[in-house]
């Protein structure tokens, strides 16, 4: 029991660090850890009904923030543009999967 609640409490941690840094190629659980943590922002906006004008509001704020923030400060190296892109991508894909199986679900109010 004291091994898989140590599992749980490195993977919670994983949410709070940076996949930029201090290690430059993090590892699988680390990676996992930050795509499930953009797929469910993704997914918290369609659960919570946010409006299609403020959805497409914050993945544009969220798209800048990488442009400027998250690319320049890894050095612009294209494994950081990579991983921009794949933080953006499992964000909507977060997002439309929500959405889609909420549709399915007849509970989707717009």
């Amino acid at each position: 029991m004291a091994d898989f609640k140590n599992a749980v409490r490195e993977a919670l941690a994983e949410f709070a660090r940076s996949d930029l840094g201090p290690d430059p190629a993090p590892d699988w659980h680390a990676m996992l850890s930050v795509q499930m943590a953009h797929m469910l922002i993704g997914a918290s906006l369609a659960l919570f009904h946010a409006p299609t004008r403020l959805v497409a509001f914050l993945f544009s704020c969220w798209i800048v923030k990488e442009l400027l923030g998250d690319i320049p400060n890894g050095g612009g190296t294209w494994p950081v543009m990579a991983d921009s892109i794949a933080d953006l991508s499992f964000g909507a894909l977060g997002y439309f999967i929500a959405k889609s199986q909420m549709a399915k679900a007849g509970h989707d109010h717009g």
